[in-house]
């Protein structure tokens, strides 16, 4: 598992010498998994970088920080990691606030994230911010831009904002979310499950189990040939220059 991380940071040319990542924790199995990884990789790696461990309470979600204080005292105690609590808020005028807010969750919460990121890569002087996204995530989200924008968008295991010259790097894009699951609970790492009010009925949940995992089923190898074609097309197309948003 660590290795396949530190091979795609490799692979991906992810991190270098002095970088300063803002490493986003969201509580869930994903992140806190590769806050145990990078805590590990950290040291043995040949780049020399900074990394900060940062926590965003989603305010208007309910129950958005359950069990913070132990996820913190896991990292504190168990990797010698601080862990900083950030509290996002949206703007007063946002359309969460009112009676229609289900229906803008997920619009209105990834604009809120994304706002709150950027804001603490200016505090922290960081260039890039990591995220635990893994290969099931790379295939899924491909599958929904074709399925309901109808084009062919590859998930990046690494893309450059222009508009705020920061990165978004995912070195988990070679792991499984299975096994991602299966180290948490081997080595008791603290986590919490999604707690989205819309999580069910959302699109990318119905497009990775009804679609993705069903014919994982009948044909096993269906996600990984997925992902290593969708990344064999987005290696010849941005070998020689960096994927912009």
């Amino acid at each position: 598992m660590l290795r396949d991380i530190q091979r795609a940071i490799n692979d991906f040319d992810m991190i270098q010498d002095w970088d300063t990542v803002l490493l986003w924790v969201s509580g869930g199995k994903d992140s806190m998994y590769l806050g145990y990884a990078m805590s590990q990789l950290q040291k043995r790696m040949k780049n020399k970088f900074k990394i900060i461990w940062v926590y965003m309470f989603k305010e208007f979600l309910l129950d958005c920080d359950i069990n913070f204080l132990e996820k913190q005292k896991y990292y504190e105690e168990e990797l010698g990691i601080p862990l900083e609590k950030v509290d996002i808020k949206l703007p007063e005028d946002s359309k969460i606030n009112n009676d229609t807010w289900v229906k803008q969750t997920c619009q209105w919460c990834a604009y809120a994230r994304r706002i709150s990121m950027m804001k603490l890569c200016q505090k922290h002087w960081a260039t890039k911010i990591m995220l635990g996204h893994h290969m099931d995530d790379v295939v899924v989200t491909t599958f929904m831009n074709l399925t309901q924008w109808r084009k062919f968008q590859v998930m990046a295991p690494k893309n450059k904002l222009t508009s705020w010259k920061i990165s978004f790097i995912r070195p988990m894009v070679y792991l499984r979310e299975k096994d991602i699951m299966n180290h948490v609970l081997e080595k008791n790492i603290p986590y919490s499950g999604c707690n989205c009010p819309v999580w069910e009925d959302w699109m990318r949940n119905k497009i990775k189990k009804e679609i993705l995992w069903e014919n994982e089923k009948v044909l096993p190898w269906f996600i990984e040939n997925s992902f290593w074609a969708f990344m064999k097309e987005f290696q010849a197309k941005f070998k020689d220059v960096d994927y912009m948003t």
